[in-house]
């Protein structure tokens, strides 16, 4: 893997954005005003920043977080084919910060955010790197039973891109974003929450766009399933409707696996709407993994 040793660049990613955007796997940009730019970010570090004002749908006007949310590398540039004054940008190891980073705790001036595409110093994408992997001592005393958590203080000895494409760090990063936080050890289709004696819930974190097929670990690319749903999940057997709705195969599920699915068919989704599936993974999982009927 080729790092540009120097510099990275700050993508600024709204939450809910006007542009052609699919989290974790393609930014869309005006080619007039960031082409240049964009044309030498090949294989470089990029850290999306989530701005205060969250974006083109109507009541998101200042929804954002100010914060630093994630990192990747970009492995893609193409043109829009249906509208050749945009471009994208592809990425690899997407990864979402278990903490996001705030722009105040940063070496980043603010008014330089003004800019949707922005170079700056590789060392400063680095510390916002291990800000961002970093749990608060909160948060360490009150998820005692989480063994994720000695794998995500490994960025403290080692290089950040070692440790940004590491499976172990990502899955234990992506298991903590979707379970812990987004789902509160909630099995999604089924309501169940199991936990250790220490608090460490029993349910997966499952990619619904499957790593192999280049889903991001992201937590709109995430649900919290117990172990036996995750399993027919996988298969084909369980999938869900954009809108929540638990969808299964007519034959090829056991009763006693159907018996633990939510009675009213409506799975329990994340309480913040943007950590809730995003349609385009959902669509992508019952197009190419889904046996059923959609």
């Amino acid at each position: 893997m080729t790092v540009n040793s120097l510099r990275a660049t700050i993508l600024v990613a709204r939450r809910n954005p006007g542009y052609k955007d699919i989290p974790g796997i393609r930014y869309h940009y005006p080619k007039l005003r960031y082409g240049r730019i964009a044309s030498t970010l090949s294989n470089q570090l990029v850290i999306f920043h989530e701005p205060r004002r969250g974006g083109a749908r109507e009541g998101a006007a200042f929804g954002g977080r100010s914060a630093f949310t994630a990192m990747a590398y970009v492995d893609r540039i193409w043109d829009d084919p249906e509208d050749d004054t945009h471009g994208y940008l592809g990425f690899r190891y997407y990864l979402e910060f278990p903490e996001p980073v705030g722009l105040e705790d940063t070496p980043v001036e603010g008014k330089s955010l003004q800019f949707a595409i922005r170079s700056v110093p590789y060392a400063a994408a680095e510390e916002i790197i291990r800000l961002g992997l970093t749990l608060s001592d909160a948060t360490n005393a009150s998820r005692e039973g989480l063994s994720d958590i000695s794998l995500l203080q490994l960025h403290e000895q080692h290089p950040v891109e070692t440790v940004t494409i590491n499976r172990r760090v990502r899955d234990a990063a992506f298991r903590y974003r979707v379970v812990e936080q987004a789902y509160d050890g909630t099995c999604a289709p089924t309501g169940l929450r199991i936990t250790n004696g220490l608090g460490r819930a029993e349910a997966d974190a499952a990619h619904i766009r499957s790593v192999a097929e280049n889903g991001p670990d992201i937590v709109s690319n995430g649900i919290a399933l117990t172990k036996t749903i995750h399993w027919a999940f996988d298969r084909g057997l369980v999938s869900l409707g954009n809108d929540g709705r638990i969808l299964i195969v007519e034959r090829g599920l056991d009763d006693p696996v159907r018996s633990l699915l939510l009675p009213n068919g409506q799975a329990i989704l994340a309480k913040n709407p943007a950590d809730r599936p995003h349609e385009s993974f959902l669509d992508w999982h019952r197009t190419n993994v889904f046996k059923g009927a959609a």
